[in-house]
């Protein structure tokens, strides 16, 4: 399993629900005569070329000693794992993220966080993404 903490987070939530669901039963026989339908029409996949990836578009304010701000506006909804960190894999802090349609924002309470270079990580759906930010 991997090192990174939301990759092992996600690892963790995927396994619970695999174990809520009743088991299948499984035929070879069945499969075997079942017809495979071909879609109907293209499915269409959003190109991403030319486009910021989420962390790209995360603003990181950290003008404050008390907090640092992260905004971001979104044009569908999704949701997130983050983690704030040091270089060295000390997670400062961490937690779950819904991003709705239109501009967010999340106010993470700084105080105990050492002043230098931080880590952002972020973990879609689709892939996980790290920034190096300085406070």
């Amino acid at each position: 399993m991997s090192d990174h903490f939301l990759i092992r987070r996600a690892a963790r939530a995927a396994a619970a629900s695999a174990a809520m669901l009743s088991p299948v039963t499984f035929s070879v026989a069945a499969t075997a005569d079942t017809t495979w339908a071909m879609p109907t029409s293209r499915i269409t996949v959003e190109d991403p070329v030319h486009k910021k990836h989420l962390l790209e578009r995360i603003e990181i304010n950290t003008e404050s000693k008390e907090c640092v701000v992260l905004r971001v506006d979104m044009k569908e909804e999704n949701f997130v794992l983050y983690q704030v960190g040091l270089p060295d894999g000390r997670v400062l802090r961490s937690g779950s993220w819904l991003l709705a349609p239109g501009p967010n924002e999340l106010i993470l309470d700084a105080r105990d966080w050492p002043s230098g270079t931080l880590e952002l990580s972020v973990l879609t759906k689709k892939d996980l993404m790290k920034l190096d930010f300085e406070r």
